[in-house]
């Protein structure tokens, strides 16, 4: 019986263009299946955020809104 490669791991694209050969020769096959694992919720986390806020939106996604000490500053020089 002879050792045959491990199958590599199915990745949604872009992740699936990485080059996981190299990945594999640096990190180990355990490695590399970790970060591709790791890569593919991080992957999910974000595209879930983009959902939450539509394209049309006006606001910018991530901003928080002005605080009360700013608020008030910018309405006595006004």
């Amino acid at each position: 019986m002879r050792d045959q490669p491990p199958e590599t791991l199915r990745l949604p694209a872009p992740l699936s263009h990485l080059p996981w050969d190299v990945a594999q020769s640096e990190f180990g096959v355990q490695g590399a299946d970790f970060l591709g694992v790791m890569g593919t919720v991080l992957l999910h986390a974000a595209q879930f955020e983009f959902k939450a806020h539509p394209p049309d939106s006006k606001h910018v996604a991530g901003t928080l809104p002005p605080s009360v000490a700013q608020s008030e500053i910018s309405s006595q020089t006004s």
